[in-house]
């Protein structure tokens, strides 16, 4: 016991400083932006309506009125709603979500020694999840689909020490399970590796008695949120929000072959440094030559993650071509993967501390990696901070265009990138604005830039100038 504390202790003090190389301080002080910026846009939106307008939990709603008002549900929005009581829910947002990112990968610490018994490789195994780009970069975000894989990461450290003698502490991995998949419905495949996993304890039925039945409530709370959520957005006329599977039987050759193309070489990048997923590749010869070495209960569990993700992926791989935030789904296997290499590597260089110090460089090689990485993907696209300002809310509120008025807002492909800076209800250029603007529904149109002003389709709307705050244009328009 007093090992495996003893190395947990030094991987927190190794998360918080490498926390801070990765400039998470400054980061969580951040709109979204970078990467997928439209989705964390999304999850911002809601989060602000949830605030902005005092919704009830069960009735969220975004800026952009492609349904009734904006209702929209998706994967539960527990930290939304949870966000928006606070002051700036932006940081409180991004906190909360780092918050369970780190406790995720500090649960991978006791997963790592639940097999290995070693403190040192169980810290490496912990410190080198620690250095992928997609995890780091997604785990301080808005999105929650590495919070939902931390859960699922607590949920294991839970399971594994206890599932043989202590209900209580099952209780608890059960909840941890059960809210990953109502984060993010992919992690529901976590309960399904659980309960192949728990079929071989032949000799301790009412142990399988206890989970069977966990495991039913936990799909039933989750199958009743996904039920919900899918009633609410047909009810409100939402055609936006994906609550179904997009499989690769219905896709052409050539959407095949680029998903796999992405998943494997353009993308790769995203998991960790390049050289590090070759070596991963590599040694998965001498996982499979000396699988005998790692056991029965860790054999069984990289054999199910692994069949399980390859489902998942051709369950969702039309995701799979535009969405690289799906991929954090695989680390569940990854995670069993990395253990798995520590395993053998341990029978051969238990002792060697020239090849445990080759391991720290190389781990150090990483997080330098993943800074830089990371780094780029804040900054491959941004938002314009005049329309998020507070001289912004000041300039559209002398002007009519109060919170409670309906504008177009363009040039913005998104749902709401620009909306939800603004703050208002309304439309972009997801929506058909053109018709919008025939149909006189919205108050005002808001033009990011001057080059917008001599669009031959808005200028019979364009007649009606409130002038400009840092080249942004306000035009009301008439609905009478």
């Amino acid at each position: 016991m007093r090992s495996k504390l003893t190395g947990s202790f030094f991987l927190l003090a190794g998360i918080v400083i490498i926390s801070i190389f990765y400039q998470y301080p400054t980061i969580l002080h951040l709109l979204p932006q970078g990467s997928h910026m439209w989705r964390q846009a999304d999850c911002m939106a809601m989060t602000q309506n949830y605030q902005q307008f005092h919704l009830p939990f069960f009735q969220p709603e975004t800026y952009n009125l492609q349904s009734v008002n904006g209702k929209v549900a998706g994967e539960l929005p527990l930290f939304y709603f949870l966000a928006a009581k606070f002051a700036h829910p932006k940081f409180a947002l991004r906190l909360i979500h780092s918050i369970i990112f780190l406790f995720g990968i500090f649960s991978t610490y006791f997963i790592a020694f639940y097999f290995l018994r070693r403190r040192l490789l169980s810290v490496f195994c912990s410190v080198l999840l620690f250095t992928s780009p997609l995890l780091v970069f997604y785990g301080n975000n808005f999105l929650t689909d590495v919070p939902a894989l931390s859960f699922a990461y607590m949920g294991w450290a839970i399971f594994l020490y206890n599932y043989k003698k202590n209900t209580a502490w099952l209780i608890i991995a059960f909840v941890c399970f059960t809210l990953s998949a109502l984060l993010k419905a992919s992690e529901v495949m976590n309960i399904a590796i659980l309960l192949f996993f728990v079929l071989r304890i032949r000799n301790q039925e009412s142990r399988i008695k206890t989970i069977f039945f966990l495991a039913l409530a936990s799909c039933l709370l989750i199958l009743s949120w996904y039920f919900y959520a899918r009633s609410y957005n047909q009810q409100n006329h939402d055609h936006y929000y994906f609550l179904r599977i997009s499989p690769i039987w219905k896709l052409s050759l050539h959407d095949i072959g680029l998903a796999l193309w992405r998943m494997t070489v353009s993308w790769s990048k995203n998991y960790f440094w390049r050289p590090t997923s070759v070596l991963l590749i590599i040694s998965s010869y001498f996982l499979i030559k000396h699988r005998r070495r790692l056991g029965e209960e860790l054999r069984m569990l990289i054999t199910l993650s692994f069949a399980f993700t390859i489902f998942y992926i051709l369950v969702f791989y039309q995701k799979m071509i535009g969405h690289e935030y799906y991929y954090v789904a695989f680390y569940i296997f990854v995670l069993f993967l990395l253990i798995s290499f520590f395993k053998v590597y341990n029978y051969f260089y238990a002792e060697n501390v020239f090849s445990h110090t080759a391991i720290f460089l190389f781990l150090l090689i990483n997080i330098f990696y993943c800074r830089i990485f990371v780094a780029e993907k804040l900054n491959d696209n941004l938002y314009n901070g005049y329309l998020s300002s507070d001289e912004m809310q000041d300039f559209l509120n002398k002007k009519g265009a109060t919170e409670n008025k309906v504008v177009i807002s363009i040039p913005d492909e998104s749902t709401n990138k620009t909306l939800y800076q603004v703050k208002r209800k309304g439309y972009t250029e997801f929506n058909n604005y053109l018709s919008i603007l025939k149909n006189k529904k919205a108050d005002y149109i808001i033009l990011g830039n001057e080059s917008w002003l001599t669009h031959h389709e808005l200028k019979p709307y364009l007649t009606d100038s409130l002038g400009n705050f840092h080249g942004i244009y306000l035009y009301k328009l008439k609905r009478d």
